[in-house]
């Protein structure tokens, strides 16, 4: 029996010294192409995620030295972004591979503001929009997300109100990453608006279509409010 077995094995090394090395070929060349996918893709700022995104216009304060440019170049107010809470990846967030398709397509073929809303199958919104509201339960309570409550003003309950609809913001030259967000704009913002661009100083200027997206959704909602009201929220 023993020498039938060293016989199979002897008979029978070559394919196994052969399927180890080709093995270890194939988890190498694979972990190589993931790293090189992975470097293409953080070159380029990509990378299917979610989060929900505030943002404040807060006015310059003529005591802060880091504002005196901005104030002398007559600007009121700076535009800051904020995460509502933490960012996850696309397909953890949408586990569904035909909801995950179809969303990734329809941020594929958006523009400009990007607004997912109305552009999604109804049987992909509908779920869609209830993980992006159950989201904001997360949004965490801290000191930035108090300040952020301070500046944009809160509901006699303590809460802040809005809409949240789901955007993938893509202009023309823009790097923004390949991220799905949840434009979370406050009650406060839809009613009284937000200062003119040519008023707003723009710390980073990669972030200076963020205007242009909030000012689209006010404008949208303004038009047809019933529109968004399977995206409103609050937290």
């Amino acid at each position: 029996m023993d020498i039938d077995l060293w016989s199979l094995a002897a008979k029978h090394s070559s394919e196994v010294i052969a399927g180890i090395v080709g093995g270890a070929v194939t988890a190498t060349l694979t972990g190589l192409g993931r790293y090189v996918y992975g470097w293409h893709q953080a070159s380029r700022q990509q990378g299917a995620h979610f989060h929900i995104a505030g943002t404040m216009y807060t006015p310059l304060d003529p005591a802060n030295p880091a504002h005196a440019p901005a104030l002398e170049a007559g600007k009121s107010h700076v535009q800051e972004l904020l995460w509502l809470g933490d960012e996850i990846g696309l397909p953890h967030f949408v586990p569904n591979p035909y909801m995950l398709r179809t969303v990734s397509s329809a941020m594929a073929r958006t523009s400009g503001a990007g607004l997912l809303l109305g552009h999604l199958p109804q049987r992909v919104e509908t779920p869609l929009l209830k993980k992006i509201l159950g989201h904001h339960n997360t949004i965490p309570a801290t000191g930035l997300i108090n300040a952020y409550k301070t500046n944009i003003g809160t509901a006699p309950d303590g809460r802040v109100h809005g809409i949240s609809p789901p955007v993938y913001e893509h202009y023309k030259g823009s790097d923004h990453r390949r991220v799905l967000r949840a434009m979370f704009i406050a009650e406060s913002q839809l009613m009284q608006g937000i200062p003119p661009r040519e008023k707003v100083h723009f710390p980073h200027q990669n972030h200076v279509n963020r205007h242009a997206t909030l000012s689209t959704l006010i404008a949208g909602y303004h038009e047809n409010p019933q529109a968004f009201d399977c995206c409103r929220a609050y937290f």
